[in-house]
Parts: C-alpha cells; sequence; structure tokens
C-alpha cells in the first residue's frame, strides 16, 4: 500500500456529506457565526497550534502519519510562520502576500514556492479565516455549551460539501494527498467559540474516505489564541534565494 499525505499546518477544509440533503442550519448558530465573522473582521494578529494525525489501512497495511504545528498570523502585514513536526523533522513555512514559502527537507536545501491565493482577500490563507469560509458556505447547527480547558464555550457543527473543498483546497494539493475527486463517508466540523468576546477559541475537522477495500480517517484540529499580541514574521533570505518553483524535489 502506498499512503501519501501532503501536510501543510495551513491546511483546512474538507469534505461531503453522506446525504444530499442536509437539514436546514439553526438560526442560532447562524447568528453566532455572523457573530464571529463580525469580531474576526478586526482582529489583526493572532497564534495557532495544530495537531493532525491521519491513518489508513489497505486491509493488509496500516500507516499513521502525525503532525503538530504552531504559527503566528500577521493579517496587517500579510504575512504568516508556521512551524510543523512531521514524524520527528521541523519544517518551517511562510506565506506573505500571495506566495507561500515551504522548507525542504534534507539533503535539499531551499523553499517550494507557489501562488496561494487569486482572491484578493489575503485572510482567506490563513486558518482561521478558511474554517470560517467553510462553515459560511455549509449549513451550520447549533450544539450548545461546552468546556475547553476550563472555559465555557459554546460549539457550532458544520457538515462541509465536495464543492466546498474543491473550492477551499488547492486541487494541487488535494489531489497531492490522494483526495482529489472523491467525496468523504463523513465530514464533520466543529468550532468552539468564547461567548463573551465571540472569537474562535478552537476547529476541528473529521474525515472518513474509502475506496476499493481502503480506508482513511483524518482529525484536525487547530487551537487559536494570542488576539491582537504582537506578531513578527521574518522571513529567511533562503526563501527567496534558493527556490523550488515545481515542489520540493522528491515530493
Amino acid at each position: 500500500m502506498v499512503l501519501v499525505v501532503c501536510l501543510a499546518v495551513f491546511l483546512t477544509g474538507c469534505s461531503a456529506l453522506p446525504f444530499d440533503s442536509p437539514p436546514p442550519s439553526d438560526d442560532r448558530a447562524v447568528a453566532a457565526v455572523e457573530e464571529v465573522n463580525d469580531t474576526v473582521a478586526g482582529v489583526e494578529t493572532y497564534r495557532f497550534d495544530t495537531s493532525l494525525r491521519v491513518s489508513a489501512s489497505d486491509g493488509e497495511q496500516s500507516r499513521t502519519a502525525t503532525v503538530d504545528g504552531t504559527g503566528s498570523v500577521d493579517l496587517v502585514s500579510k504575512r504568516m510562520h508556521a512551524t510543523s513536526d512531521v514524524e520527528g523533522e521541523t519544517f518551517d513555512s511562510y506565506v506573505t502576500e500571495g506566495k507561500s514559502y515551504q522548507e525542504c527537507s534534507e539533503p535539499w536545501s531551499g523553499y517550494a514556492v507557489e501562488n496561494v491565493s487569486d482572491s484578493g482577500d489575503w485572510a482567506t490563507v490563513t486558518p482561521l479565516h478558511r474554517q470560517l469560509e467553510l462553515f459560511e458556505r455549509s449549513n451550520v447547527y447549533w450544539r450548545g455549551n461546552r468546556t475547553v480547558d476550563g472555559n465555557r464555550t459554546v460549539l457550532v457543527v458544520a457538515h462541509p460539501s465536495d464543492d466546498t473543498v474543491e473550492s477551499l483546497v488547492e486541487r494541487r494539493r488535494t489531489e497531492t494527498a490522494g483526495l482529489g475527486g472523491n467525496s468523504f463517508d463523513n465530514a464533520t466540523a466543529r468550532l468552539w467559540i468564547d461567548p463573551e468576546t465571540n472569537r474562535p477559541v478552537k476547529s476541528a475537522l473529521h474525515l472518513e474516505l474509502s475506496r476499493r477495500g481502503a480506508t482513511a480517517t483524518a482529525d484536525i484540529a487547530t487551537r487559536y489564541a494570542g488576539y491582537g499580541e504582537s506578531v513578527t514574521v521574518t522571513i529567511p533570505s533562503a526563501a527567496y534565494e534558493n527556490q523550488y518553483q515545481l515542489g520540493c524535489p522528491g515530493s
């Protein structure tokens, strides 16, 4: 079995309903998402922590891949930095204006460079805003009070569609991950909101996919903090001087 997974800390979005006609949104959930969007529109900086776990099996062999990451976003200067730990290897990635720079693994040095946004809204390439766009474009459901790290939050749930995935996740990345053109058996997105500030505290995405006897699941969780705190993102000179336009060698 070959398991190919393209992992990036700012990866978001994903996928389909197991039925064609989802129930209508809850009014309370719609209002909560709108309030969050209004609040986040004024956010200038934030930090995030992400964990991702992907498991796949073809009935004979199984494999699990994990990624942990941290990052910071400056929406004023349009810069983002993320550090990912991929099974013991650490990689840095940067986003500025309309380009991303992904550090390549040893023995290669340098960065893979690609365009990341044609929409004109730079914020949509960052984790928080992509998650919110997912909820904006999906039916949403109110799940009431939940406790996160000892603090009260409210939970909103969504089941994004395939069309939402296609528009929010770059096609090249989803195809690299072996997911392009597929419908998920189950996709559930969750958003925990601080009811006092209307700021997101945490988001999570659970995916299940089965095809020709093989199965795969993915769980992505992101926590948000440090709203309005000082953030400095400095892009190393190597990101400009040593570039790969078609992805990292061997990828």
